[in-house]
């Protein structure tokens, strides 16, 4: 079974308790998932870039944001759809006890780049939120910006297990606002010259010559 095999107007909007407590927890834990074709397992770190997963998971996408910004949200075939997945994290040395991972993505320089943690308990289990934004160096200004809410738990639930799993929601967000926020504001700065040059001419204009009464 697969996402396309899932229920026509099913979709999957989880809060974040439930992703952490319920979905995340299981499997780490080996605990069964009651839908377990909505959150995938894909290595998030390799070689794809994040609008290549995009279009790789987007076309058959089940899931749908509650987000404030969900007017700027957009994807495959709904603009309202975020992508879930499984992953493990790999520390940048093995073998050593760190705690920093590999942020790495793709193969041309971008990184995932990561805010505070945001911790939180439900249910028992404590869990962290962590939000990330994809920056790469290399390329220009694209036309979207890739944001991804990492879920993990807390490291004293994660001493024997044998991998550090997190559960990933990516979300893309068109850059579109911005290019017209940048167009405007040349077309405005473009315009201010002239309008001073108005002001100008209108100061240096002559007033008037009023007669003087010479009799009364």
């Amino acid at each position: 079974m697969s996402l396309a095999n899932i229920a026509v107007g099913f979709r999957f909007n989880p809060t974040e308790a439930e992703l952490a407590c319920h979905y995340l927890y299981n499997k780490v834990m080996g605990l069964p998932l009651s839908c377990p074709y909505i959150v995938q397992d894909y290595d998030l770190y390799g070689h794809e870039e994040p609008w290549q997963i995009w279009e790789n998971f987007g076309e058959h996408n089940n899931t749908t944001s509650d987000d404030e910004d969900d007017d700027e949200v957009e994807a495959g075939p709904s603009p309202q759809d975020d992508l879930f997945f499984f992953t493990n994290l790999r520390k940048i040395n093995r073998g050593m006890k760190s705690s920093k991972f590999d942020r790495g993505v793709g193969s041309n320089g971008g990184r995932w780049h990561g805010d505070d943690v945001h911790s939180f308990h439900s249910k028992g289990i404590t869990w962290n939120r962590r939000r990330y934004c994809y920056k790469n160096p290399n390329i220009g200004t694209p036309d979207a910006s890739w944001i991804m809410l990492e879920y993990s738990l807390d490291d004293s639930l994660m001493q024997n297990v044998p991998h550090y799993t997190v559960l990933c929601r990516i979300r893309k967000k068109s850059n579109k606002n911005c290019s017209r926020k940048r167009k405007s504001s040349q077309s405005s700065s473009q315009l201010e010259p002239k309008r001073q040059s108005k002001k100008l001419n209108s100061k240096l204009r002559t007033p008037p010559i009023k007669e003087k009464k010479l009799f009364m």
